[in-house]
């Protein structure tokens, strides 16, 4: 695939994504302002740059990649341009498969199964460039008329719009086809360059597993769900809902939970998040997860494990959400951190979770920073702590800390004589306040450095 049909794709999301004010369905009335307002109603599927060249039609998603060569919406699409006379496009779609409530996660089941792969739809929304030239317009309904014009076919239709003169005929639409008929949300365009986002909130179960405090009390939340193997997937930080009083009392409970973790997480602040054990649950609303973000990079989420003895372990990072429009909504007192109470499919079924960026990317080395080990001898008892700092060169890939310590513990005397430990950040001055720390607490009289 040529570098300039990709980056088209990928240009495509960064720049119409700065455009986007999201809004959540109860605000809409104080929030949406105009008089020539374009209501499109939005559709939960993969977002697409189709390309149209000497008859032919082809696609890439947001990330530049090509998930699918052949299919028969791509034969619709390219027929209904070369019936309408043109002679070259690039259109932005989403593709979806059709149902009362379509779903994104229904994409990616239908592309894998060649039965159900013939019955994906694409629905244009934008258009890019049109026989050569960029396209421009000065309202978003002229767009649109130009799309309606050239696909008619069941198969390729542009989304659904209504024209509207003021919010409140928005909010009419909003209600019928959000509220009553279930669709994801609605896209808005106005006179200027803005396009509102408007979704309703989803709730969310999730385990608290880290905070930072502030005057009141409580600053941010760390929250967390929970996978089918146990493992705990954060993917949310925030406050807002909580009144001063939960801040307080919150905070007081948390502290009786304080545990040890090798993943560190600093505010921005620079104050570093504690940990605790996972044990107060709590219903969240959002108003939209995000697999990724408007760089167009895979969002990725700790994956962590808990131990009674250890803390919190870092098992690596995977492809996840980020939390949009976070609100605090109650304590949930009836259910527990188990993988069924917080359920990481609270999440997938909202938002599926990219696949893995394929693996052909060349990883830069990791540089030694610092290199610290101390001795002490009793007797026959030799005891040794090492400390390796170490810079990843890696953070770029969203899979990796910027900052790794290593921390080795070797006593001769001991049933176990070798523990190591691991601490992460990915700032330099909190890594360095870290290992100094970590030397502080284990290095005491009697220890000589070599």
């Amino acid at each position: 695939m040529e570098q300039k049909y990709i980056q088209t794709a990928i240009n495509y999301k960064k720049n119409i994504a700065g455009h986007f004010v999201l809004v959540e369905g109860a605000k809409l009335m104080q929030r949406i302002a105009g008089e020539r307002l374009s209501v499109t109603r939005k559709i939960d599927g993969h977002l697409q740059v189709v390309f149209y060249e000497q008859g032919k039609a082809f696609m890439l998603n947001s990330s530049g990649r090509q998930k699918a060569e052949s299919l028969k919406c791509l034969d619709v699409f390219a027929a209904s341009l070369k019936k309408a006379g043109v002679k070259g496009a690039v259109i932005a779609a989403e593709l979806y498969l059709p149902a009362d409530r379509p779903r994104c996660s229904d994409v990616v089941s239908a592309l894998a199964d060649p039965k159900k792969a013939d019955k994906l739809c694409l629905a244009p929304f934008d258009i890019i460039e049109l026989d050569g030239a960029a396209w421009k317009a000065e309202h978003f309904a002229d767009t649109h008329n130009k799309l309606c014009a050239i696909f008619q076919d069941e198969q390729v239709r542009p989304v659904q719009m209504r024209n509207a003169s003021s919010a409140a005929e928005v909010q009419e639409i909003y209600n019928e086809w959000v509220e009553k008929e279930d669709a994801e949300g609605l896209v808005i365009h106005s006179e200027g360059p803005i396009i509102w986002k408007v979704k309703p909130r989803h709730t969310i179960d999730a385990a608290v597993i880290g905070y930072t405090t502030a005057d009141r009390g409580i600053r941010d939340l760390m929250m967390a769900a929970r996978r089918p193997d146990g493992l705990f997937q954060m993917f949310a930080l925030g406050s807002s809902g909580l009144t001063d009083q939960d801040r307080s009392s919150i905070a007081d409970r948390l502290a009786k939970t304080h545990v040890e973790s090798q993943y560190v997480l600093s505010d921005s602040r620079g104050i570093a998040y504690q940990m605790v054990k996972p044990e107060l649950v709590f219903e969240i609303s959002v108003i939209e997860l995000v697999a990724r973000g408007n760089d167009d990079k895979i969002k990725m989420n700790p994956l962590l494990r808990f131990d009674d003895n250890q803390g919190w372990l870092l098992e690596g990072s995977v492809p996840g959400v980020s939390a949009l429009g976070v609100v605090f909504e109650r304590e949930r007192t009836d259910k527990k951190p188990t993988e069924t109470d917080i359920r990481i499919s609270q999440l997938t079924d909202l938002c599926p979770f990219e696949e893995p960026e394929g693996g052909t990317m060349k990883l830069e080395a990791s540089k030694l920073l610092e290199r610290r080990v101390f001795r002490k001898t009793s007797g026959e008892k030799v005891m040794l702590h090492k400390f390796l700092l170490w810079k990843t060169n890696k953070e770029q890939t969203g899979r990796y800390p910027a900052y790794i310590i290593f921390h080795t513990d070797f006593s001769s005397g001991r049933k176990d004589m070798i523990k190591r430990d691991m601490l992460y950040s990915n700032d330099e001055k909190q890594i360095r306040e870290l290992l100094a720390a970590e030397i502080a607490d284990n290095v005491k009289k009697g220890w000589d450095e070599v």
